[in-house]
Formats: C-alpha cells, structure tokens, sequence
C-alpha cells in the first residue's frame, strides 16, 4: 500500500470515505469497483485504531441471534450469505489470504445455568429459522476434545469466522488497485456542504487541507462525533465508544470450531492463535490494558478449554466499539444531498462490511436505498422539530 499526503491546497475528487477501517475500506473499495474515484481519509495509519484491528472476526447472525433486533439479525444473515463471494473477490484482487473459516461455532454449556441459557437461545433460533443443533456434552468434546470434560451439553451453528487484520491488509491493496487512495495520518475536522459540493477540512502535523467532493460518506467509528459537520450540527450522531480488550494466545493448535460459553468465546486460527474475548466497558477512551479484564477472560476460557494455560500470552488489545443509543449502525444519507454515513457498527463491524459496503454504494452511485436499511437510517436520532431537506 502507497501511503499518500494531502498538498496545502484545495484538492478535488468524486467521494471522499472519512475513515480507514474496515467499514470504511470496504464501502471505498465497493464505490471505487463502480468508478468512482475515492479517497479514504485516515487520522492515524491503516489498522492502528480501528475495531476491526482487535477484533475475533466472528461472523455469527446464529450464535448471536438473542442478543441482536430481529431487523440486525436479518441484515447479518445478507451479509454472511455474501462473505464467501466477497472473500474471493477481495482475495483475488489483493492477493491476500483472509482467513475465511466456515467450520462453525460450538456454544458450550458448562454447567446447568448455562445450558438454560442455551436452551432459551435455540428456542429463539428456532422461532427465527436459524440453524442450530443440538449436541449432548459428549458429542460436543467428540468434536473439541480439549473442551473441558463434564460440559452439560452444546449448540452447533453454521456460523464462520475471517481474520479482520488480515482484512486490514487487503481492502488497501484492492482498493488502491481499483484506482482508490488512501491518505494517512490525517485528521478531518469539519465537512461543510458548498452548493453542490463539500468541503472536507483536514489536519496533518499541524497543516490544513481541504479536500472538495461530490460526495462524503462519515465512516470514523467511535471518532465519527468528533467530526464537526458544519451547518448539519442537528445531524451529528450519539456515537459514543465501548472499550473491549480481547487477548492473542499462541501455540499448538487445540480447537477447530469457535468456542463460546455465556462468559467468554475463543476463536482459534489456523496458525494456532486463539483470540479470546472480549469485555465490555463503558470507559470512553481508555486504551488502557487491566489485570481486572485479563484475569476474568482467561479463567473463563480456562474453565471451557483448560489447555489454554500452557499456551503463550502473546497479547492484550484494547479496541473501542462505536456504540449509538439503540446499538445498531447507522447507514444512509444524513442531508438529502451528498453526504451518508456508516458508523454505529458497534460489536458487528466485521460481519456486516459486504451488505454495508455493496448497499451504501447503491445508495450513493444509484440512488437506490435497499429495505434492508431501511430501520437503519441516520434520520432517527434527529429531534422531531428538526426537517432535513429532501
């Protein structure tokens, strides 16, 4: 990937994505296939801090069906039955290996609080039509050998998993092949709409740029509030961001399937690192790693998998999720005109980037917005006396 710099000048371009992460690559990439020329603007370098770079990379509409909105769950399945085809595409057009893994997910009872969790979830799967099977404790260790002996019992999901790092290296080569650019450790400050074209004001080492484009498309995550749009300040949305630290175990290899309990999942690579995670808090922005966090995701996994106590702890992450009020995305136009956004990805980032990427770019090369985004729209969070122009 050739990283670029903005001049001290007034440049021009047809679509300007704010934000380097895997939402945002991925909607650039979608628009650049159809065209358009992109560029992602980026405040720090590819990967540093987006979700995606800390992320496990479960793609899992079944094993996360109870905790989700039906209209999340039926966007997730869209984009899951799209990720197979969207890995070759992006594989090929990279040349880089994604790690897309379809073995599925294996949900562990470990004692019998925990299977009447699993029970309610399958009850649920099954009103929904999601697959799901059930499996005595036995069969499941059958499957996992290493999971811990005396579980209660297991759900089997058709779910699959991909490695979002390795995302991170191929939507930049894709796109810059597709004829996109990608600016780095630049900053946007404010977008300010011009008649018919918009304003991009943006900071590097102290420098001010602005880029003018037809289109903007707000993918900043957790940042995106940060982000000042000028004259649409009814618009901007309650982005806040959700600390989650997640942990890089290495060595031999012990799982095939993602394991989850109610209280931990470990997600297991084929080169023998099982990321294991993730908490939860509402910290803001505290990048800070805690014993309190590490000790509680390794007893967890440690009571599902007690093998894991021999393997290297080769890393604790610290990520931050971007979470709106109903914690479901945000994607669509916000002004009537040329400006859209998509953010509010929240835990779903990685799985929701094809449908995002291929219905955004609909929306914004075509005009055609999908019913599936419908319950999605940005609108939602305005105040009620605010009219946004159509």
């Amino acid at each position: 990937m050739t990283s670029t710099h903005l001049n001290q000048r007034t440049e021009q371009t047809d679509v300007v994505v704010i934000g380097g992460g895997i939402i945002g690559l991925a909607v650039a990439y979608a628009l650049a296939q159809r065209g358009r020329a992109v560029t992602v603007v980026e405040a720090a370098r590819i990967g540093e801090r987006a979700a995606a770079g800390v992320a496990a990379g479960m793609l899992a509409p079944s094993s996360e069906a109870d905790l989700s909105d039906p209209r999340l769950t039926t966007l997730a399945l869209a984009s899951h039955a799209a990720y197979p085809a969207w890995v070759a595409d992006l594989e090929q057009a990279s040349g880089v290996e994604v790690g897309y893994d379809a073995t599925g997910t294996l949900l562990v009872a470990l004692h019998r609080d925990h299977l009447a969790l699993i029970e309610h979830l399958h009850a649920f799967q099954v009103e929904r039509g999601l697959a799901a099977e059930r499996l005595t404790g036995a069969q499941a260790r059958d499957e996992e050998p290493y999971l811990a002996p005396g579980i209660a019992g297991a759900l089997r999901m058709p779910d699959a998993q991909v490695d979002p790092r390795r995302l991170l290296r191929a939507l930049p080569l894709a796109l810059e092949r597709a004829g996109g650019r990608i600016v780095e450790d630049t900053r946007v400050t404010a977008v300010t709409r011009d008649g018919d074209v918009y304003e991009v004001t943006t900071e590097h080492d102290g420098m001010a740029s602005t880029l003018r484009a037809t289109q903007v498309v707000l993918a900043a995550g957790a940042w995106s509030r940060q982000i000042a749009l000028v004259g649409l300040e009814a618009a901007t949305l309650p982005m806040r961001p959700v600390k989650g630290q997640i942990l890089r175990l290495r060595g031999e290899r012990l799982l095939r399937h993602v394991i989850r309990t109610p209280d931990v999942y470990l997600v297991p690579r084929a080169d023998g690192e099982i990321v294991v995670g993730a908490s939860m808090e509402e910290q803001g922005f505290d990048a800070r790693p805690t014993a309190g966090a590490v000790h509680d995701l390794l007893r967890e996994a440690r009571r599902a998998v007690p093998g894991i106590a021999e393997l290297e702890l080769a890393e604790c992450g610290v990520g931050f999720r971007p979470a709106l009020r109903d914690h479901l995305p945000a994607i669509g136009n916000i002004d009537g005109a040329g400006l859209f956004v998509a953010s509010g990805h929240f835990r779903d980032g990685v799985v929701l980037a094809p449908i995002t990427a291929r219905l955004l770019a609909d929306l914004v090369c075509d005009g055609r917005l999908d019913a599936l985004l419908e319950p999605f729209a940005p609108g939602r969070f305005a105040p009620a006396s605010i009219e946004v122009t159509r």
